[in-house]
């Protein structure tokens, strides 16, 4: 049976906040103008521009906070189906979901982390939909989007296997300091049921798209070393530690 080290995820907090920014924002407009038109403001110049400048800024600002709060909510709901995942892994692995990691000027925050018999992975979720394009060494990849009414969007998000690469050697460097040397691989793994992918990687850059192919890696996962469940326990007990001083 797995053992699963829920960590708090930040990002519940932010999407609340950014929820409650939205609805403010989103009624303030309708208030301003009902204030606006009984208290007749719309007879002075001065107030009349103050209360158009108010509702246009209401109005801007809701679009910018709706536009972060979707982002952040679409990750979340990946975490979630990751979470599912993984719950139907076998084997006696110990899960870390949410992980915070420091390690000096080095900081993230993990997905989730594997800690298995096989070896320690790390997993990225990614919720994005669309055609996805990029390769291991770009800055930035592609996120393409195509409509039925013949429109398509472009967007740019950061490459995840470069902040896999960071994530992985945070962690080697928290193990390495507590005199632990133990190999680490990262899989970017896509939840969206509606998401293309044309990347160029590395053979040893692993990307699944879809539950089944995540969970049919993981179970497969194997470097040819066996780590005992006394050294599985060690790995988990530095990383807990670790993070509470994060």
């Amino acid at each position: 049976m797995n053992k699963v080290i829920r960590c708090r995820n930040n990002n519940n907090r932010k999407v609340f906040v950014l929820l409650v920014t939205q609805v403010f924002l989103g009624v303030c407009p309708v208030l301003l103008l009902v204030f606006f038109v009984f208290f007749h403001l719309y007879e002075t110049q001065l107030t009349a521009i103050i209360a158009i400048a108010l509702i246009l800024s209401c109005n801007i600002g809701y679009s910018i906070v709706a536009r972060r709060y979707n982002v952040l909510n679409s990750g979340r709901r990946g975490e979630r189906q990751l979470y599912k995942t993984v719950k139907h892994l076998s084997g006696t692995n110990i899960v870390f979901c949410n992980l915070p990691v420091r390690y000096k000027r080095g900081r993230s925050e993990l997905d989730m982390l594997i800690i298995s018999h096989k070896g320690i992975i790390i997993v990225e979720a990614k919720n994005h939909s669309g055609t996805i394009e990029g390769n291991w060494k770009s800055d930035k990849w592609q996120q393409r989007k195509y409509y039925k009414n013949g429109q398509n969007t472009t967007q740019e998000m950061d490459n995840p296997i470069k902040q896999m690469r960071r994530q992985r050697d945070i962690v080697k460097s928290i193990l390495n300091a507590a005199g632990e040397e133990v190999w680490i691989d990262t899989v970017l793994y896509f939840s969206s049921k509606n998401a293309k992918l044309r990347l160029n990687l590395r053979e040893n850059d692993y990307v699944c798209l879809g539950s089944k192919e995540l969970l049919n890696f993981l179970e497969n996962y194997d470097r040819g070393e066996v780590i005992s469940k006394i050294q599985m326990e060690k790995y988990a007990r530095i990383l807990n530690e670790a993070r509470a001083n994060v």
